[in-house]
């Protein structure tokens, strides 16, 4: 079957499907008193798919110049098998990632991603996506799988991003999921990326901001500077509160140093401090240091209220109770903005969630957003408040994390 008589078929395959009363129109077809690009016309220009934009532009993708003319007086010599998935069936729910893939023995195209094309006539011919799309419907029409055809229409014209076009080129014996899977990672080896889901994006809004002080030293800041401009590269939530992270865990860390600072203003400092900071990662957990020194920084900050998050939203207070293990009674449905272990909890457990920091822990990747839905918006929340907290203590060089000498008299 040429690609002209397979794109006959297809034009037909969608006539009926939608049922459509264009005059005489699979005489024409069959007759070939039209041309490839004039049945297209004719089907575009039909008031029930003029009402269908997704359909109308496929079918626009599918011009000769898009196609090229080899394709239409060519043979087609049909693929193993060719399979749409879908990610509401248990073997794949939550594994729907929007990419592509194509090489000698497999293609696949999520429709997340073919949908991403605006106008979908757009799509670039000579692109893999192409390519997977045109040997889908050309392999489901030689093989008469009209049902694949109709069912990958309805999906499109419903802007239906839950499936995805899986071809085989080879005969082997590997389940569908392993397929995906192996594409999936070989897509990743190749530096493909996914496209971060748009309400992962985050813009600063703490409203932070520095004059200068003539009695601070500044340049005893600029390691944290340095993570600063690394905050501000980050653009996505999960990315950004690792680096707010990493910020805070700077300053718990220097309040101890600045304490043993302290002492040696007056007093030598024994090797035993020094050596006694040095293990405290080891013989103190890092949640009591946070727990701690965040409690000394930012104690004036936690009884003005400054880490409000309330009102919660129902959802939200589930949530922090049942994967943070946050202490929110049902009965209120408020989080206690002056309990420094409330704060340094979903400071800590936000933070192992993204890191995978226990396999038994509630994950937080780029590609589960709808795990945790019902938080995202409390994560910015909490990470604008954080980085207003954290900067303005910065910018205010307090006692608590600002080093009055650069050396320490050990005689």
């Amino acid at each position: 079957m040429t690609g002209k008589e397979i794109l006959k078929n297809f034009y037909k395959l969608t006539y009926q499907h939608y049922h459509l009363t264009i005059a005489d129109f699979e005489l024409q077809v069959d007759d070939d008193f039209w041309t490839n690009d004039e049945i297209i016309d004719q089907l575009r220009g039909d008031a029930i798919l003029i009402a269908l934009p997704k359909i109308n532009e496929l079918l626009e993708a599918f011009t000769e110049a898009k196609t090229g003319a080899d394709y239409l007086v060519d043979e087609y010599q049909p693929l193993e098998n060719v399979e749409l998935i879908d990610f509401a069936h248990d073997d794949f729910r939550k594994r729907n990632r929007a990419f592509s893939y194509s090489d000698g023995e497999f293609g696949y195209l999520a429709l997340s991603k073919l949908l991403m094309i605006n106008p979908l006539s757009s799509i670039d011919e000579t692109s893999q996506d192409y390519r997977t799309l045109v040997d889908f419907i050309s392999t489901a029409v030689v093989n008469t799988e009209d049902d694949k055809i109709t069912t990958l229409l309805s999906h499109i014209e419903t802007a239906n991003v839950n499936w995805g076009v899986l071809i085989h080129k080879i005969v082997h014996h590997q389940t569908s999921l392993s397929i995906y899977s192996y594409l999936y990672y070989r897509e990743l080896l190749q530096g493909g990326k996914i496209d971060l889901n748009p309400n992962l994006n985050f813009t600063h809004a703490h409203g932070a901001t520095a004059v200068l002080n003539p009695n601070t030293h500044y340049e005893q800041y600029f390691e944290v500077f340095d993570i600063i401009n690394e905050l501000n590269h980050a653009t996505d939530t999960i990315t950004r509160f690792l680096k707010l992270y990493h910020i805070i865990e700077y300053l718990v860390y220097r309040r101890e140093l600045v304490e043993i600072e302290q002492k040696a203003r007056n007093n030598r400092t024994f090797i035993r401090e020094i050596h006694s900071f040095t293990g405290k990662g080891q013989s103190d957990s890092e949640l009591n240091i946070l727990k701690r020194n965040f409690k000394k920084i930012f104690d004036a900050e936690i009884l003005a209220d400054a880490f409000q998050l309330n009102p919660l939203t129902p959802q939200e207070g589930l949530f922090l109770r049942t994967y943070w293990g946050i202490d929110i009674p049902p009965a209120t449905n408020r989080f206690n903005q002056r309990d420094i272990v409330s704060i340094t909890n979903l400071i800590y457990r936000i933070r192992n969630s993204i890191v995978h920091n226990k396999e038994s822990e509630f994950h937080i990747t780029t590609s589960n957003t709808d795990d945790y839905a019902d938080v995202l918006n409390l994560i910015k929340k909490f990470m604008t408040i954080l980085e207003k907290q954290i900067l303005d203590k910065i910018s205010a060089d307090v006692p608590v994390i600002s080093y009055q000498s650069q050396h320490i008299e050990l005689y």
